[in-house]
């Protein structure tokens, strides 16, 4: 079942716009003829107050700004529990999102999902996701936080070094983020994720920088923590207090690999001057490593990830999940040495890093 025609590493670094994967790929019924998953750098927030006008409005703007870079790449929306109107609209006959929003009510579900796929249930690269919580949800704190996912082309990041930074950092800004991180990832198809997640698991096995999980599951957990540390990482200035402060950072995260972007409610760390992959047959990358352990005080001490497995096809939850969390974990008696190796990773640049880094 894990066994594929093609080398999916390879095929990233050398053909990143052919990294579309059939549907359904390692499951019991195999690949079917819609694209389930394509590569893509993601980036995810989590937040609380969707269901206030204020956040609201935050969230349009947010989709503003991604629609303004977007808009010729978009498709199809999706939209979960609808209070009224289709689920699904042409992207080009859709109401304006903001639109659709002022019709809500605070125990509304807010959740949209733009997507650029040809099909409506094929994956595309480009794709803004949010999950906003229901009012009377979001007054049970124990029930997790909302979520944005916002995904762009592994070569638009490529052309252009800095924009995937500048909108994160943005979006962290207007969404009073809690905490977050950005990199490498899979665009799943919306509304056919369980039967794409064994690729991605599939994936995830080869690739540590790889995000895994859907934002809504990761949102179960994400009042509790951190999920996971990646090319950028949000954190709020309460969890930075926490590890010992902006003192502590700036020690621990030299400036020359590390930049800190201030997003109002806590800073942005980026690692290093493009994205990630960290495939598992190579050592660790000390960029991700080092911020890892320092952050590991904070993230959730569990996260959910994948739904269970059905016919044995590969899942990350449970004990896997557990694995996945940790697998930037090291023994404190090795940090000296990833301190040292740390000196022969890629350096940031100017072009590489935005021009308000603290």
């Amino acid at each position: 079942m894990s066994e594929l025609p093609f080398d999916p590493i390879e095929m990233m670094r050398q053909h990143p716009e052919k990294m579309r994967i059939p549907g359904g790929l390692l499951t019991k019924q195999g690949p079917q003829d819609y694209v389930g998953c394509i590569p893509a750098i993601t980036g995810t927030l989590f937040f609380t107050n969707a269901h206030l006008p204020e956040v609201r409005e935050a969230i349009c703007a947010c989709f503003d700004e991604y629609e303004a870079v977007a808009k010729a790449h978009l498709t199809w929306l999706w939209r979960e529990e609808p209070p009224e109107g289709p689920d699904k609209f042409a992207y080009a006959k859709a109401p304006p999102m903001r639109a659709m929003v002022k019709r809500m009510k605070e125990n509304d579900l807010l959740a949209f999902t733009y997507t650029s796929g040809e099909q409506p249930h094929d994956a595309g690269e480009w794709e803004f996701d949010v999950s906003g919580m229901r009012g009377w949800e979001a007054k049970m704190i124990v029930r997790g936080t909302s979520a944005l996912r916002f995904s762009l082309p592994l070569l638009f990041v490529e052309e252009n070094p800095t924009a995937f930074q500048a909108m994160f950092v943005s979006f962290a800004k207007r969404l009073n983020a809690l905490h977050g991180y950005g990199g490498h990832g899979l665009v799943l198809s919306a509304v056919r994720l369980s039967d794409n997640q064994p690729f991605e698991a599939f994936l995830a096995d080869k690739l540590n920088g790889l995000d895994v999980g859907n934002p809504v599951a990761g949102a179960t957990h994400a009042h509790e923590g951190i999920k996971t540390v990646s090319w950028l990482t949000a954190v709020n200035y309460e969890k930075v207090e926490k590890v010992g402060g902006l003192t502590v950072l700036r020690s621990e995260l030299p400036m020359d690999w590390f930049a800190l972007y201030d997003y109002g409610a806590g800073l942005v760390i980026q690692a290093g001057p493009t994205p990630e992959a960290a495939p598992t047959d190579h050592l660790r990358p000390a960029r991700l490593v080092l911020p890892n352990m320092l952050l590991k005080e904070v993230r959730a001490p569990m996260v959910s990830l994948h739904y269970g497995s059905k016919e044995g096809e590969p899942r990350l939850n449970g004990w896997a999940a557990e694995q996945w969390l940790k697998r930037f974990d090291i023994d404190d008696a090795e940090l000296m040495a990833y301190k040292t190796k740390l000196l022969d990773e890629p350096k940031l640049t100017e072009t590489t890093t935005l021009p308000d880094c603290l």
